[in-house]
Order: C-alpha cells, then sequence, then structure tokens
C-alpha cells in the first residue's frame, strides 16, 4: 500500500513579492492542509505589505528564510535569472519548489534545476497556471474527446504592454529577464499550443522586433512545428489595443476559439456557440488549483502538477524562436517529452 500523506499544515514561503507572487498568496487563502508561511523579497516595502496582509513573517534574504521559517516548499516568483539558483539552493534545504514560468532564462539551468531537485528527493513543478484555468482545461479535454476530429492548425496571438514603465525594469535588462516578450509573454502561447496539441515543439522560423534604446524585444512572430506534424503559429505585439489574449485550434470538423477575454467557443457551420464564458474568478481558481496539486504531489499523493521536463521544453521552444531570428533561418529545437 501507499505511504499514508503525513499530517499538519504544509508551510510554504514565496520568493518575490510582486505581482504573480501575491497572486499565489491570494490563492492559498483559507486553504485545507497548507499555508503561506513567509514571505520574501529584496524590495523589504512590497513584502512588507504583503507579508502583513497575510500575517507572516517578512524576509529580505530567502537563504535566511530556508534556515528559520520551518518550510516545507517554495515558490518562487523571483525575476527568471534567479529561478535556476534559487531552486538549486531550495533542494539543497529539503525543500519541495514550484518555480514560476518561463522556468528558467536557458535549456541548461532548467536541466540544472531538474537534478538537484531530483538528487535532493523533493518535488519540482513548474507553475504554467493556464494549465489549471477552467476555460482551458474544458478546451483541451473537448480536443481530446475527438468530438470534433484531430486538430489540423493552431494560431496563438497576444498583446502585452512592453513601454519603459509598464512594469518592473528588470523586465528590460536582459541578462536577468533572459529576453523581452518571448520569453516571458510567449512562454504562455508557446504552452498553449503544446497543450492542445498533445506535443511537444520541433521546429521554428521566427522573427523579434524591439523599440528604440531598448534590450529586449517587444514584439515577435513565430512558425511553429510540433513533434506530432501539426503546425502553428505565434503573434506577440507590445502595439495592440484593446488587449487580446486567443488561441484558436482548428480541428476537422470545427474551430475552437478560447479568448482570455471571452471564453470558449466553438465555430460550426457558420456559427459561433460559446461553451464556457470566461469569469473574474478563473484565474485565482487556478492558482488555487496549481497549488492544491502541487502541495498533494509534494506530499506522496496523486495532485496534478507541470514537471520540469515540461517546463523545459517550453523555454526550449522560446529559445529558438531567437535562434531563428538571429540566424534569419529556420532551427530544430532539442527534443523534450511531452508533459504528463
Amino acid at each position: 500500500m501507499p505511504p499514508e500523506p503525513p499530517t499538519g499544515r504544509f508551510r510554504i514561503g514565496v520568493l518575490g513579492a510582486g505581482g504573480v507572487g501575491a497572486a499565489h498568496v491570494h490563492a492559498a487563502a483559507g486553504a485545507q492542509g497548507y499555508e503561506i508561511a513567509a514571505i520574501c523579497d529584496t524590495h523589504r516595502p512590497t513584502a512588507q505589505t504583503l507579508a502583513e496582509a497575510a500575517a507572516v513573517p517578512v524576509y529580505g534574504d530567502h537563504r535566511t528564510m530556508f534556515a528559520e521559517a520551518a518550510l516545507d516548499a517554495v515558490v518562487i516568483a523571483a525575476p527568471h535569472a534567479l529561478h535556476a539558483p534559487m531552486t538549486v539552493e531550495a533542494a539543497r534545504a529539503g525543500l519541495h519548489v514550484l518555480v514560476e514560468k518561463p522556468m528558467a532564462t536557458t535549456s541548461e539551468d532548467c536541466a540544472l534545476m531538474e537534478r538537484a531537485c531530483a538528487e535532493a528527493g523533493t518535488l519540482l513543478a513548474v507553475a504554467h497556471v493556464i494549465h489549471f484555468h477552467p476555460v482551458v482545461r474544458e478546451a483541451r479535454s473537448l480536443i481530446a474527446s475527438g468530438r470534433y476530429g484531430e486538430p489540423l492548425l493552431i494560431t496563438h496571438r497576444r498583446s502585452s504592454h512592453y513601454e519603459p514603465g509598464s512594469r518592473p525594469p528588470w523586465f528590460f535588462d536582459r541578462a536577468v529577464a533572459g529576453g523581452g516578450i518571448v520569453l516571458n509573454v510567449g512562454t504562455h502561447g508557446l504552452d498553449r499550443i503544446q497543450l492542445f496539441a498533445d506535443s511537444t515543439v520541433r521546429r521554428v522560423s521566427g522573427v523579434v522586433r524591439g523599440r528604440p534604446g531598448l534590450e529586449v524585444e517587444t514584439d515577435a512572430l513565430a512558425l511553429v512545428e510540433l513533434d506530432n506534424g501539426i503546425n502553428a503559429s505565434v503573434a506577440l505585439t507590445s502595439r495592440g489595443m484593446p488587449y487580446f489574449d486567443e488561441t484558436e485550434v482548428v480541428l476537422d470538423e470545427a474551430t475552437l476559439r478560447i479568448s482570455a477575454t471571452e471564453g470558449l467557443f466553438v465555430l460550426r457551420d457558420g456559427q459561433a456557440t460559446c461553451l464556457l464564458k470566461a469569469e473574474p474568478g478563473h484565474q485565482r481558481q487556478a492558482f488555487k488549483d496549481q497549488l492544491d496539486g502541487f502541495v498533494a504531489a509534494a506530499r506522496g499523493g496523486s495532485g496534478a502538477y507541470v514537471d520540469g521536463a515540461y517546463g523545459r521544453s517550453v523555454v526550449a521552444a522560446a529559445l529558438a524562436v531567437y535562434a531563428s531570428a538571429e540566424l534569419g533561418q529556420r532551427v530544430d529545437v532539442p527534443a523534450a517529452r511531452v508533459a504528463p
């Protein structure tokens, strides 16, 4: 028989008190069996505000938090280049890790994180929260059912503010962010494409464009071929208004439209039918379901989570867009297995 799950509340520390870190904290409010137990950020006022709202201790150094806060796990929502070193240190401290996307800024760092957690016997999960979003889950289930046939083409388009001042300065520092709109925002689209195609990206042809005076790109286009032969496209712009974030999956007998602002639609015979309307609470529910699954899996149960190999596959696809844009030609993506 499998071992009994441990008793007692599961204590989680959060590294990074920005908007995403705060989303994890808010999602954990009232959770059964686990709690946010500490918050760490080098910007003390930001950490203090979030920690006071959650009634937990605040730290300015993650190593001190690891040593003093009696944690079971950490959520890493720090700048991208810190994901790898923080994950390695957390693993060595015996802590399970839920790390935000992008998993890291290089495939090598992703592999380093996987090895560190495997050697420590701790769980490594990647926070591709879209996997837990009710609209995306419904779309994925409908595709898998085969009701409208097999996927033929997938398109993803999204706008995002990427002007100076629209986000914290580190997003525009290539050494810290690892890239611009492709690695930060485009990984959501590449993730959706892989999720709906049930396959990883095999080949990419991409172009990127920036703005004068910025180190990182702010706009991009990519044509994507997946391992199972499905073709897809990604269009990312910092200049599109109003905001849009949508994916279309062309199937044999219908097209699914998955919109972050409107919901899930099926387009068939010239008619559009809403299958699930987007609701304001869906995003918070996705964060909560993600935490629930992570904690259950970390405690030896069957909780759902996105593993490191899948997180690495998304990073590899994004990096291939950069490589293609630099070389001016189509490039292959190193093989990586599909998410469970």
